[in-house]
C-alpha cells in the first residue's frame, strides 16, 4: 500500500475542500488513502500527489469527478434512523396541510421538499413513501421532492432507482418492498409512479442558492458534520432563506443548531426534533381546556326564602311575630308597637321575679321551605293545592304575663299614700 505524505496530506485536504467544501486535517489520514488508493490504480499512478497534479490538469473534470465521489461518505439507507420521519408523518405534514388547505381551499395543495444531500436516492424514496403511506390519495396536493447532491455518481444512481439485494435490505421492510418496488432479477428498482415524484440534480451547497425555488421541508441530514464552523453556519443560513417562514428543516439524530445560528428554534414531537425559523408561531395544542382556564361559571344570587304567611290561631288569638328563644331572659325596655299586647292589670306587691318570667311559647309545627320551586301566586291557591291537613284541637294558651313597664306617677303618689297610712295604722295598735 502506497503511504501518503505529510505533503500530499495538506494539498489533498485543501484541494478536497475547495471542489466540495469537506473539510478534512491530518487526522483523516487513513481516510484520505482509503478512499484515493482505489483511483491510482485506476488511472495508474504511484504517488497522491500525483494523483493531484493529474486531477488539475484533467480539462474534461472527470478525474475532478471521481476524487468527490470518492470522498463524500454516500452512507446511507432507506428510512434512515426512523424518528425524522415519524416526526415528519405525524407533525410536519399535518401542520402543513391544514396551513396550506385554507390557502388553497378547493384547489390541489402543493408540498414542496427538498433533499440535500440526498447521496444516492435511499432518503428521497422514503419521503415519497412516508407521503403515500401517509397522505393516500395524492389528488388533492402537488407534490414535488427535489433531491440533490455533489457527486454526478450518486445523482445518477439515485435517478435510476435500482438497488442491490444488501442496500434494500438496510431499512425497507418486505411490504413496503413489494408494494413500490419491482424485482429485476439482479436488484429492485423503484416504481415509476414514485420515481416521477423526485426530481435529481447534482448541486454544491457552498454555491449560491439560487434558482431552487421554496420548500416547506428541507431534509438535511449528517452533511453538515464535514463542514467548518463558519460554512456550517452560511449553509445553514441559505438554507432559511429558501424555506416558508412555517416550513421545517430536519437535520441529523446527532446533529444540533444550538451555538451554530440564531435564525432556527428547536421543536420536540415526541422523542424527536426538527428546526423551524426564529419567531414562527408554534400551532395550537389539542388539548381540552383544564379548570384553571375556563372562565368562573356564573352563580345566580340565592333568591329569597319565600315567607309563609302568619297561620291564624284556633283560639282566634294572634300569635306574636317572634318568640324569645326558651330560657332567654326578656328583653328589656320598651315594645315595637306591631308586638303590643292587651292589657293587664299590675302585679301586686307580693309577687316575687320568679312568677313574671314569661311563660315559654308552644312548640311550633315544622314549616316547609321552598328552595327551587317558586311561591304560588297567592295564599289562597297555595291553600287550594295542598290537601287540608285534619283539624285538631289545640289547648288554650295560658294567659301571658308581660313584665311591669314601670306604673304611670300618679298610681306611685297613690301607693306611698296608702303605705303611710297602713304604718300609721300599725303605729296606733302598738
Amino acid at each position: 500500500m502506497v503511504a501518503i505524505t505529510a505533503d500530499e496530506i495538506s494539498t489533498l485536504t485543501k484541494y478536497v475542500y475547495a471542489l466540495c467544501g469537506v473539510a478534512l486535517d491530518a487526522s483523516k489520514t487513513y481516510l484520505l488513502e482509503s478512499r484515493f488508493k482505489p483511483l491510482l490504480s485506476k488511472y495508474g499512478l504511484s504517488s497522491y500527489m500525483e494523483l493531484y497534479q493529474k486531477a488539475v490538469a484533467d480539462k474534461s473534470g472527470e478525474m475532478e469527478k471521481d476524487i468527490v465521489s470518492a470522498i463524500t461518505t454516500n452512507e446511507t439507507l432507506f428510512f434512515r434512523d426512523n424518528s425524522p420521519f415519524e416526526v415528519f408523518k405525524h407533525k410536519i405534514l399535518p401542520d402543513i396541510i391544514d396551513a396550506r388547505s385554507k390557502m388553497y381551499a378547493g384547489r390541489p395543495i402543493p408540498i414542496r421538499i427538498w433533499s440535500a444531500a440526498c447521496s444516492t436516492g435511499q432518503e428521497v424514496y422514503s419521503i415519497a413513501i412516508a407521503l403515500i403511506e401517509t397522505l393516500g390519495r395524492l389528488d388533492r396536493y402537488q407534490i414535488s421532492i427535489l433531491g440533490t447532491d455533489i457527486s454526478d455518481e450518486a445523482i445518477a444512481k439515485a435517478s435510476y432507482g435500482k438497488y442491490n439485494k444488501f442496500e434494500i435490505e438496510r431499512g425497507l421492510p418486505m411490504n413496503v418492498l413489494h408494494r413500490y418496488f419491482t424485482s429485476t432479477g439482479d436488484g429492485w428498482r423503484i416504481k415509476d409512479e414514485i420515481r416521477a415524484m423526485a426530481v435529481f440534480k447534482k448541486f454544491n451547497l457552498m454555491k449560491p442558492f439560487t434558482g431552487l425555488g421554496r420548500f416547506d421541508v428541507v431534509f438535511c441530514r449528517n452533511v453538515a458534520i464535514y463542514f467548518t464552523p463558519q460554512d456550517k453556519r452560511a449553509v445553514f443560513e441559505k438554507i432559511a432563506g429558501v424555506l416558508e417562514p412555517d416550513g421545517a428543516l430536519i437535520i441529523g439524530s446527532t446533529e444540533s443548531l444550538s451555538g451554530v445560528t440564531t435564525m432556527f428554534e428547536p421543536r420536540r414531537y415526541m422523542r424527536a426534533v426538527f428546526y423551524q425559523l426564529a419567531g414562527t408561531p408554534r400551532p395550537a395544542a389539542m388539548s381540552t381546556p383544564s379548570a384553571l382556564s375556563q372562565p368562573p361559571a356564573f352563580s345566580a344570587p340565592p333568591s329569597p326564602r319565600p315567607v309563609s304567611p302568619p297561620r291564624p290561631s284556633v283560639t282566634g288569638a294572634s300569635r306574636p311575630a317572634a318568640a324569645p328563644p326558651r330560657g332567654a331572659p326578656a328583653s328589656v325596655g320598651p315594645r315595637p308597637p306591631a308586638q303590643k299586647a292587651s292589657p293587664s292589670p299590675p302585679p301586686s306587691p307580693g309577687v316575687t321575679t320568679a312568677m313574671r318570667q314569661p311563660t315559654p311559647p308552644l312548640p311550633r309545627e315544622p314549616e316547609t321551605v321552598a328552595v327551587s320551586t317558586p311561591a304560588p301566586a297567592s295564599v289562597e291557591q297555595e291553600a287550594a293545592a295542598r290537601p287540608a291537613p285534619p283539624r285538631r284541637q289545640a289547648p288554650p294558651p295560658p294567659t301571658r304575663r308581660l313584665p311591669p313597664q314601670g306604673p304611670p306617677a300618679d298610681k306611685v303618689a297613690l301607693k306611698k299614700l296608702l303605705m303611710q297610712k297602713k304604718a300609721a295604722k300599725k303605729a296606733g295598735a302598738a
